[in-house]
């Protein structure tokens, strides 16, 4: 038993180490997201395989870093990718246990310090699935033990350490560059002397620099046509978080007023005290005291990278963003050590007092383990009890109800079937459809490409090609025959209908006919032209608008009033516009539009008009005239 003893004294620091990391990995695979949940996240499991490029600033280590889970042959893709949260989350918090150690000394409250922003709702909620946030949250650890490190031991290889962790902060969050000034001047401030030497303010400048040849991942990557930084100047807009006009991406800066700043601000501090609770909130302020007591120099800088972190959130976006909480709590969870250490060290000293001053006993050594393993079990609950309270809501092992809509989905569709998609989930489709049940072989085709009109639909039905439709059910139902696919589902997230839809006959429910009734088709002459919309509908069809291209070649002269639609249109990006809420087509009823032109060239031209129900276009085809 001895020698076990003395062997763990010895490894103290190893054990507690693993510990640290592996005790948040086993909870995080246990909640570990296996598919997708939609929005950002998704779009990122579609772009990291093919090595394509991410948001500015771009994220090269992180796609890197993408790209090598991606092919790691264990389970399935999204399982992959989904893992690389799991495994930085974890590894956040051993440095994060390694950087508080390095400055209390006491492995125990290190580790439960640590383990208080392990368990915290956002950080675990974001160590689920895939996102930036705990790479970004592992260079703050890491950081933090680099500096605290070289502040233990200023020799000059931990210096080039800080800095090489310094650069590696810029590959990532864009919010980093505002806070590494804070870390730089800690850092700075440690050894100033150091700083006489030329050799050492090059090998930091350069260890500092390293890292960001990393960027050169977007200019290669959109050279090779994944991105759209191939030039300098859109180089340079792009890794500093901008759009290609220079307008800040995502955001904006400079047009926020001081109220909603402050709003922004309390939103902020209400997240991270509904999440820390009361109890760990105090913990933190008495440990700010008394980590000024005991070193000013981290207090004080850590505590300015929190003050940055709030401007520029607060001034970025108009409301609070669960996820821009983490750097703060990150540097909170070193307050938290130090109001642990406190109590610690007032129990020590209390004890110390009542040894000199009387003799100890039995009875007081008892008091004093007693003590001791009651403070032990108190500081242990906190991170037992976010355990307790937030497994639930970070499980996410079962897939979501969005990812099963679709998956159910593509297995109903036919093979080689044509998918046509209306919906702010469709990274997911996308996504299962490359990826998952690629031997399907379904195209899908969204609501921004040019493929999705009705003519497009018409002609695939009509070769006998399986059509399917999600989203803009209205519209498409009242256009063509269909039959319900599987059972609906509702997107709570974005407030979607979601139903799977099979378009059974190639007879739209719209038709569109034209004919010209004049027959002296000459240069000046007035020509009088009918189009007729029928629905062929069981239900009455709003029409939301009308557009009239002319050629050049004819001039428009104005709406005869024997015809339903009776008012002149509106001219809008060179086409004329019928818009209004009253073109209704009754159930197997027809409305006609009858308007005049006089040719101003002789030649042939063609008369393009088409109309949009339920936000859809439908063209006619074209009209051609022959002018003598």
């Amino acid at each position: 038993m001895e020698k076990i003893k003395q062997s763990c004294l010895k490894h103290k620091i190893l054990i507690f180490s693993i510990l640290a990391a592996l005790i948040p990995l086993i909870f995080y695979l246990l909640t570990l997201e296996r598919k997708l949940v939609g929005g950002d996240t998704s779009w990122y499991m579609l772009e990291l395989p093919q090595m394509a490029l991410l948001p500015p600033t771009g994220y090269p280590v992180f796609s890197l870093i993408g790209k090598l889970f991606s092919i790691i042959p264990i389970g399935p893709l999204a399982l992959r990718l989904n893992l690389i949260s799991a495994v930085f989350g974890s590894l956040t918090i051993l440095f994060l246990f390694m950087a508080i150690n390095k400055l209390i000394k006491n492995e125990f409250l290190s580790l439960i310090a640590s383990f208080s922003f392990a368990f915290a709702y956002p950080y675990w909620f974001f160590a689920n699935r895939l996102e930036f946030d705990t790479l970004n949250s592992f260079y703050i650890a890491i950081l933090l033990f680099a500096i605290f490190k070289y502040q233990e031991n200023s020799v000059r290889k931990n210096l080039y350490f800080c800095f090489a962790c310094l650069g590696f902060l810029l590959t990532n969050h864009p919010i980093a560059f505002f806070l590494m000034p804070a870390f730089l001047i800690l850092t700075i401030t440690i050894n100033p002397k150091i700083f006489k030497s030329t050799k050492a303010v090059s090998l930091s400048i350069l260890f500092f620099i390293l890292p960001l040849f990393s960027y050169f991942y977007i200019y290669i990557r959109s050279v090779q046509g994944f991105g759209r930084a191939g030039t300098l100047l859109k180089f340079i807009y792009f890794v500093t978080g901008r759009e290609e006009s220079g307008a800040t991406f995502g955001g904006s800066f400079g047009d926020k007023h001081l109220s909603g700043i402050l709003k922004v601000t309390l939103d902020y501090l209400k997240l991270i005290k509904n999440n820390y609770g009361i109890i760990l909130i105090i913990l933190a302020v008495i440990g700010l005291i008394y980590l000024f007591k005991k070193n000013w120099k981290v207090a004080l800088f850590s505590f300015l990278a929190i003050i940055f972190n709030l401007l520029i959130t607060t001034q970025y976006l108009t409301w609070a963003v669960l996820n821009y909480t983490l750097d703060i709590m990150i540097l909170m969870s070193v307050y938290i050590s130090f109001g642990f250490l406190l109590f610690w060290d007032l129990l020590k000293v209390l004890f110390d007092k009542i040894s000199k001053n009387r003799k100890i006993s039995l009875k007081l050594n008892l008091l004093k383990y007693a003590s001791f393993i009651i403070l032990v079990l108190l500081f242990a609950s906190q991170p037992v009890l976010l355990i307790i309270n937030n497994y639930g809501n970070c499980n996410f092992k079962k897939p979501r109800g969005i990812y099963v809509f679709w998956d159910n989905a593509y297995k109903s569709m036919d093979k080689n079937a044509r998918l046509y998609a209306y919906s702010a989930s469709i990274n997911i489709a996308v996504f299962i459809g490359k990826y998952e049940q690629n031997k399907k072989n379904i195209q899908l085709i969204g609501n921004t490409e040019s493929e999705y009109n009705f003519d497009h639909i018409i002609g695939q039905v009509s070769n006998g090609i399986p059509v399917y439709f999600v989203g803009n059910d209205k519209a498409i139902n009242q256009i063509f025959v269909t039959e319900k696919i599987g059972e609906p589902y509702f997107w709570d997230r974005y407030n979607e209908n979601l139903q799977l839809y099979r378009i059974t006959k190639s007879t739209p429910k719209v038709e569109i006919e034209n004919s010209i009734k004049s027959q002296d088709l000459k240069f000046g002459k007035e020509i009088i032209i009918e189009y007729k919309i029928k629905n062929n509908n069981d239900n009455e069809l709003k029409i939301n608008s009308i557009e009239l291209k002319l050629p050049q070649g004819l001039k428009y002269a104005g709406v005869l009033q024997e015809g339903y639609i009776k008012q002149d249109p509106g001219l809008s990006r060179g086409m004329y516009m019928w818009v209004s809420d009253n073109y209704i087509i009754p159930a197997e009823g027809e409305i006609n539009l009858i308007f005049k032109v006089i040719p101003t060239k002789t030649g042939d031209f063609d008369i393009k008009f088409k109309l949009t129900t339920g936000g859809i276009y439908f063209d006619a085809k074209d009209l051609p005239i022959r002018i003598n």
